[in-house]
């Protein structure tokens, strides 16, 4: 039996390019300084950096490496992400249960910027929904996953020398648990049907 990547039709791009381009733009206005996770100015107010965190970076390299990952979620889960609502689904419950986790269970933290926890969502999110390449990639996808999020804690993987910060390794774990949670709550509506 030989296995082959599901093709993507050129209308599945349209939302993860969208994504990109707001990556790049608000990397662009006011950068990581405006929109980062900064635990001082959310205590002031600031709650929406909660979510806009996720869509800015430390600099170009970590943009890339982010880009890189969306480009990889997308050649292998693009079916199941493709359509605009699921992927702001998974993107968004990712980065807000990310960051929510961050902000309870490391007060220690006091700035976070980068997509990397919610790209992290965004692929355990497609191992719950891309059921049309079958319950065995799935899991053996799953299971590199999570052998990623337990072994990447103690092994360096050489992303902070690239990125000139550290990895903040919690929030992949934290984003990786939402995007599981939003693609089970996608399951049951699309069980139920249109309301």
């Amino acid at each position: 039996m030989r296995f082959t990547l599901p093709t993507i039709s050129p209308h599945t791009w349209g939302a993860p390019l969208t994504l990109a381009s707001l990556w790049c733009l608000l990397q662009w206005v006011g950068g990581p300084s405006l929109w980062g996770f900064d635990r001082p100015e959310i205590g002031d107010g600031q709650v929406w950096r909660l979510l806009t965190a996720h869509f800015v970076h430390l600099n170009g390299t970590h943009l890339a490496l982010n880009l890189l990952g969306l480009t990889g979620i997308l050649l292998v889960w693009g079916q199941a992400l493709g359509e605009a609502r699921v992927l702001a689904a998974a993107f968004v419950g990712s980065a807000c249960m990310a960051s929510l986790g961050l902000w309870f269970m490391s007060p220690e933290l006091v700035f976070y910027a980068g997509a990397s926890g919610a790209v992290h969502g965004m692929f355990a999110a497609g191992c719950v929904l891309a059921t049309r390449l079958g319950p065995i990639f799935r899991l053996v996808a799953a299971l590199g996953l999570l052998l990623k999020l337990v072994t990447e804690v103690n092994f360096n993987t050489g992303t902070a020398e690239l990125i000139g910060a550290p990895v903040i390794h919690a929030s992949h774990q934290w984003g990786a648990l939402g995007g599981v949670m939003i693609a089970g709550l996608i399951r049951v509506t699309q069980k139920r049907g249109p309301l």
